[in-house]
Formats: C-alpha cells, sequence, structure tokens
C-alpha cells in the first residue's frame, strides 16, 4: 500500500519552463488530502524548493533538498543536516584550479557560482539574489573557508565539447569520500560521502514509520537512480534516461504531459 510519495523536480514535475502543472499540482494535493505522505527530492537549495511548497502546491511535506544533504520535515522539523567537509571541499577546489569548468558551490540558500565563460546562470534556474558570483577559483576557496557558510554540495559543468575532460577531473575525485552524481547531460554533483536521496527516504522511513517498501518515488535522471530501484515503487518518467528506466517498477507520461498526476490519479483508484 503506498503510503509515501517522493518526487524529483527538474526533468520529473517541472515541464520544460520549470513549472509545475495545474494537474501535477493538483494531484498532490488529492494525495495528501487522501493520508499519504508527500516529499519533493531534489538537488535544489532549501530556498528553491521551499518556493514550489508555498507558491504551487500550497501544502506541508518533506523537503529532500540538495541531493539528500538536507531534510527538513512537516512543520519546519530538521531531519538531516550533513555539509561537506571543508578539507574536502577545499581539495577538490585545488584540483581544479586551472580546469576551465563552471564550478558552483551550493549552501543552503545560497549558491555560488563560478564560471570561466562568463554565464552565471545554474542548470536549473537563472539568476536571482540567493545567486552570488565569484571571479575565481581562489574566491570560491574564501567562501569555503568561511565558518558561517555550510556548503553541502559542489557542481561542476562544461560545455559539450569539454565533457571528456570534465569526465576525466571527476575521476580524480574518487578516491575522496565523496558521492558523485550525474544530473544532466552536462552536469554533475558532488556530496559528502553516502549523501543520496536514497538515504534521506530511508531516513525518513525510520522517522516516519513508513516502511521503504511502501513509498513510491519519481525521477528522470542519474542522482534519482538509487531511489528508484530501492524504494517499493520507483517510477521513471517517459523522458528519463535509460538505467533509470530499467530500474524502474513503472515508466509513466514525460514531464511536459504530466507524467506524475497520471500515475497519483491511479494510486488513488487503487490500482495498485
Amino acid at each position: 500500500m503506498i503510503k509515501f510519495i517522493g518526487t524529483d523536480l527538474d526533468g520529473t514535475l517541472l515541464n520544460s519552463y520549470s513549472k509545475i502543472s495545474t494537474q501535477n499540482a493538483q494531484a498532490i494535493r488529492d494525495a495528501v488530502n487522501s493520508g499519504i505522505d508527500f516529499a519533493i527530492c531534489s538537488g535544489r537549495t532549501l530556498h528553491s524548493v521551499n518556493k514550489f511548497f508555498e507558491k504551487d502546491l500550497k501544502i506541508d511535506g518533506y523537503r529532500v533538498v540538495l541531493n539528500g544533504a538536507v531534510v527538513v520535515g512537516p512543520k519546519e522539523k530538521k531531519i538531516i543536516d550533513q555539509p561537506m567537509d571543508p578539507a574536502v571541499i577545499a581539495e577538490i577546489l585545488k584540483r581544479a584550479e586551472f580546469s576551465n569548468f563552471k564550478v558552483v558551490l551550493d549552501g543552503l540558500n545560497d549558491i555560488y557560482v563560478y564560471d570561466p565563460n562568463h554565464s552565471w546562470t545554474t542548470y536549473f534556474e537563472g539568476m536571482d539574489r540567493h545567486h552570488k558570483k565569484a571571479r575565481s577559483i581562489a574566491d570560491l576557496m574564501k567562501i569555503n573557508q568561511d565558518s558561517q557558510i555550510g556548503i553541502y554540495k559542489v557542481c561542476f559543468s562544461c560545455p559539450p565539447k569539454q565533457l571528456a575532460s570534465l569526465q576525466k577531473k571527476l575521476e580524480s575525485f574518487t578516491s575522496l569520500p565523496v558521492t558523485i552524481s550525474r544530473s544532466g547531460s552536462y552536469y554533475f554533483e558532488i556530496n559528502g560521502q553516502d549523501v543520496t536521496k536514497l538515504a534521506a527516504l530511508q531516513r525518513i522511513s525510520e522517522y516516519s514509520k513508513i516502511p521503504i517498501a511502501d513509498f513510491m518515488c519519481f525521477g528522470d535522471y542519474g542522482n534519482d537512480l538509487d531511489m528508484i530501484k530501492e524504494v517499493g515503487y520507483g517510477v521513471a518518467m517517459e523522458n528519463a534516461i535509460d538505467s533509470v528506466k530499467k530500474a524502474a517498477w513503472k515508466v509513466t507520461g514525460n514531464n511536459n504531459h504530466d507524467g506524475v498526476a497520471e500515475m497519483i490519479q491511479r494510486v488513488l483508484k487503487k490500482e495498485f
């Protein structure tokens, strides 16, 4: 019996315009009103995820953010808070200092962007007051040294022609105590060791007393793979990468055709 629904945002709950459709929002509200617990499970910051709860969904629920490094439960209760070790971040930045990649440090609400090509947007949204420009890797190193700023994730991206070079650089980080995931064709995310969306959901399972076998989760990309594979009902979007589809229990419609709502409606009709 499905008692918990969790969904990724980009490429999953959000359409190509980074919006939650009316159909998806209503289906989620219907599920919550029926007694099902709900979570957004995203690589985004808490500030970014909170906006969707407040402006679109208008419900309470779990915020699994920064790939599971932070979990905030209903009524603002913080369940997980796991920033990266500044020494590990310093080593990553040192090894990347003379590379030509975009590097982003994610705090809880603010992100710090260094881009040698001077494009300051992130993979999921443009600039806003929570996006801070860094002029160099040295600037990022200073931010990392600030004890008032906790960094939860380091992100790397590149133009298509640099992908092989970026992947080689990322391989050099595998000896560090980190978790590396891919959230886009040219976008990679580094969290602390054993920090994943699945690990966060397992903690929520303990906290809520809902077995992970009763979780339904939606996703589309590499940072969703373990979550889709290990929960009771892992659902891949039609637009998901092949490895996520192969791991999934079911495949639903794509993110531009309300695939999340389509499956939730089937849950509410008690088809499963």
